[in-house]
């Protein structure tokens, strides 16, 4: 375990937080203060006008819209371990997909929910910090929203383990000294406590306004996803289980690394 490093809660509103150019609120060191995921590139605003929407280099605001999305994506597993279809998507207009803060306007949605903790979300997979969806076409960012948002699915505690127990417990072997999808190798003797990096559910970490919304365990860099099966992650900086719903301070973008 480190030493001389602590977590205090925080709280903020959300109007604090901008679209792509946020810092996550600390009173602690700022080693727990994770990456703005902030970007100098400069995009042309997107078929709708939004200004502050960014597109990936050489894409247009069709292509943006309704793909075709790289390839990468095209046949990929979300989060919720669902394989996209590119022959049966929905177009955004059919599903009222919007970002965040104009959907926080629409009466189906619920304070926290994004796609950044959709079973639906596919991460960003090459850097361009967008992803894509398993219902929905075109590219897609973590702090977008739409009318079916799925819930990810909780993770069962394993046999012979109480809940109380995930927060320290030794991880399974194959995820004691793994790699992250940042590419960072879980060291076990230097990892923070889940009370250390205020660790929460996305969702109520985003409604709360601790968190801004896109991010989760998910589309971190420090995560390291399930390998058998039991719905269980594991975290190169935090000890214990970690579910792929989750939520830290030290959250990193995964972009910055791929």
């Amino acid at each position: 375990m480190m030493e001389g490093k602590s977590w205090a809660d925080s709280a903020s509103n959300y109007d604090m937080w901008s679209r792509r150019n946020y810092l996550v609120a600390t009173v602690g060191l700022a080693a727990l203060s994770g990456c703005t995921g902030d970007t100098d590139d400069e995009s042309e605003p997107t078929e709708s006008g939004d200004d502050d929407e960014e597109r990936p280099e050489g894409v247009t605001a069709d292509e943006f819209e309704r793909g075709p999305v790289p390839e990468v994506y095209v046949s990929a597993t979300s989060l919720g371990n669902e394989q996209r279809n590119p022959d049966e998507l929905r177009t955004k207009s059919a599903v009222s997909f919007s970002e965040y803060e104009e959907a926080r306007e629409n009466e189906g949605h619920t304070p926290g929910t994004c796609c950044a903790n959709c079973a639906d979300y596919i991460p960003d997979k090459n850097g361009d910090e967008f992803g894509a969806c398993v219902e929905v076409e075109g590219y897609i960012d973590g702090a977008d929203w739409c009318t079916i948002y799925e819930e990810l699915p909780e993770p069962e505690v394993p046999e012979g383990m109480s809940e109380e127990e995930l927060a320290t417990a030794e991880v399974p072997e194959e995820y004691r000294t793994a790699s992250s999808i940042g590419g960072e190798e879980r060291d076990p003797d230097d990892l923070f406590s889940h009370e250390e990096v205020n660790l929460m559910e996305s969702v109520d970490a985003i409604a709360e306004g601790v968190a801004p919304p896109g991010q989760s365990c998910g589309n971190c860099a420090e995560f390291i996803p399930d390998t058998n099966g039991d719905m269980w992650g594991a975290c190169a900086k935090v000890e214990g289980f970690i579910a792929v719903e989750d939520w830290c301070a030290v959250w990193e973008h995964v972009s910055e690394e791929l």
